[in-house]
């Protein structure tokens, strides 16, 4: 497995030789000097058409005796069966920022004839996908470049002539992965992008085939790949668009065939979370949306979509408005397929991911640190991007795991998930100052709202930059307030959708089928992010106090004070020094106007 850097700073080079005779041209005043210069541009024009036909330098990284530096760009290109997906990131300062996302639809796997040959028309539309990506990639200036095809691919007995006709317009190496690998890579593109805890287990259904993985934390110990996809299914069953009953199980039957060997091995496993990526699986996601009100896709779900759409008839008929023209013709497929992974292995419920294989090849190419835990590294990474104080904030962090301890067995006692998002808020506390010193609590706020935080979910985010914003000056309780309207929302929604769902089950029996095998189901555990508007004012309270008691900048100053809890207030005693004193009774009133109770005793 090579992963390839390009050095593009010959092409520059040529660039001034080019220019230096050109004005050796225009100073040329005597026949003598023409005849040289003319010498020299055409030996120069020969030496440029050589360098251009010459492949670029390559530096490998995969070899123990080569080293690489860090490259300024990555870039991962994923020639999937269905769709190419190009992604470009930067990496700064043990940062990746991504820079620019572009997919096309392609359909390769429906270019395969029945000997596996892939069509010229299939192949052209694929060859002018890859001359629009290396438009955008043919000027970066240090890159590492990683191309990698899949299952079609794969399979195809012409692949050779393909890789020869992208070459002419994209001249870089594609690499043809095994299915094997390409369930390492997408379990690592998801492991990258969100907090994995516990077994997990990951779908991820392409155009030809179908991924199956299980790993813990960044490492996988299971993995299948299945020459079952959208694409293949759908030219298999559902060809001309017509979804009847036949051709749905006809689809699910060869689906289950495909799983049955591999089955046992995946109910053996108690995953904790289960997750589906691609496209197929985002679709159907977004389905659920609008039917249910919520994403999330269910064993008991999909029964009743497999049994609406053998009512809707053809895929030009399904109404719904989250499908798009291109995913019409094979999202039957892609339900038949998922649907027998839920029979098959005891799925009850899934949640679908952002992450994928092309985020893992992007991640591969990274020379900063990819092992730890997603959230660590990326507030990691905004720490280094804005030159954050960490001293300070170890600090701060010692106070707060001094007060959490002082506040067990009382009912302000702190949960893991509060713990952690008062940690991540004291780390980024004093993100703003990058800005502007003067109202660094907003700048900090805002600059949290609108980065990419792989690993964080939408409310963590949310509560992080309420309890940055608020961490200083004075408490904006209309920040609080709109966070409070949101909370309400989402919890009716929630209500509303398991009283419909309750319904749902009352009248729809008739649609549900049951596993082939009796074995338990697997249920993951769900990790919803709920914080009342109290608690969030107890956080903000806490995490404002512990930036008073670290006194220090240079030399942080640890202080005897106790903090304790009851009936909805805050007290501090032992404060003893009367700076500190004064500090605290300016904080009092402080919080007392945003309506939050906090005393000093003796």
């Amino acid at each position: 497995m090579n992963n390839t850097t390009y050095d593009q700073s010959n092409t520059r080079k040529l660039a001034k030789k080019e220019s230096a005779s050109n004005t050796l041209t225009l100073k040329a005043n005597s026949t003598k000097a023409k005849k040289q210069c003319v010498k020299l541009n055409a030996k120069q024009e020969k030496k440029t058409e050589i360098q251009y036909k010459k492949k670029p330098k390559i530096l490998a990284k995969s070899t123990e005796d080569n080293v690489i530096t860090s490259p300024r760009h990555l870039v991962a290109v994923d020639l999937g069966s269905n769709s190419f997906h190009l992604i470009i990131a930067r990496e700064q300062d043990g940062c990746l920022q991504i820079l620019q996302q572009d997919k096309q639809s392609i359909g390769l796997a429906a270019g395969l004839d029945k000997h596996n040959v892939l069509q010229q028309n299939v192949i052209d539309k694929a060859i002018n996908c890859l001359r629009d990506f290396n438009l955008s990639i043919v000027d970066l200036p240090y890159s590492a470049i990683r191309i990698v095809a899949t299952q079609t691919l794969r399979a195809a007995t012409n692949i050779e002539d393909f890789k020869k006709q992208a070459h002419q317009v994209f001249p870089y190496p594609i690499e043809v992965i095994s299915g094997k690998l390409e369930a390492e890579l997408i379990y690592k593109g998801v492991a990258h992008t969100q907090p994995l805890r516990g077994a997990t287990f990951i779908i991820d259904i392409g155009g030809g085939s179908t991924e199956l993985v299980i790993g813990h934390n960044f490492a996988t110990s299971i993995t299948d790949s299945l020459a079952m996809g959208c694409i293949s299914v759908q030219q298999k069953f559902f060809l001309d668009g017509s979804i009847t009953p036949t051709a749905m199980r006809n689809a699910q039957d060869f689906a289950h065939k495909q799983l049955a060997g591999i089955a046992d091995r995946y109910r053996a496993i108690k995953s904790k979370t289960i997750l589906g990526t691609s496209g197929s699986i985002k679709v159907i996601s977004q389905a659920m949306l609008e039917l249910y009100g919520d994403n999330k896709i269910t064993a008991k779900r999909l029964n009743r979509l497999v049994q609406q759409l053998i009512r809707w008839q053809h895929c030009n008929n399904i109404p719904l408005r989250s499908l798009e023209d291109a995913r019409r013709p094979i999202f039957a497929s892609a339900v038949a397929v998922l649907s027998s992974c839920f029979n098959q292995l005891g799925i009850e419920q899934m949640k679908f991911s952002l992450g994928g294989l092309r985020e893992g090849v992007l991640y591969g190419l990274s020379q900063s640190r990819t092992d730890i835990d997603t959230r660590e590294r990326t507030i990691h990474n905004l720490i280094k991007l804005y030159h954050v104080d960490q001293a300070f904030n170890q600090g701060v962090l010692q106070q707060i795991t001094l007060i959490k301890q002082q506040l067990k067995k009382t009912n302000a006692q702190l949960s893991h998930a509060e713990f952690s998002l008062l940690c991540w808020a004291a780390q980024l506390h004093e993100i703003g100052i990058a800005i502007n010193s003067s109202k660094h609590q907003k700048h900090g706020a805002y600059i949290i709202e609108h980065s990419d935080m792989p690993g964080f979910s939408e409310s963590e985010k949310e509560i992080i930059t309420l309890l940055v914003r608020n961490h200083r000056g004075k408490i904006n309780l209309d920040s609080i307030k709109v966070y409070n309207l949101k909370l309400a929302h989402k919890l009716e929604n929630e209500f509303a959708n398991e009283m419909n769902n309750a319904i749902e089950d009352e009248l729809d029996h008739e649609f549900e089928f049951q596993p082939s095998n009796s074995s338990a189901r697997i249920t993951p555990n769900q990790n919803n992010m709920i914080i009342s508007e109290q608690r969030i004012g107890l956080l903000i309270q806490l995490l404002r106090l512990a930036i008073i008691f670290t006194q220090g900048r240079v030399q942080t100053l640890t202080t005897s004070v106790i903090v304790d809890h009851d009936e909805d207030e805050l007290f501090i005693s032992h404060v003893g020094e009367s700076e500190l004193q004064k500090k605290l009774l300016k904080e009092i009133e402080k919080q007392a106007k945003a309506g939050l109770a906090l005393r000093i005793t003796a």
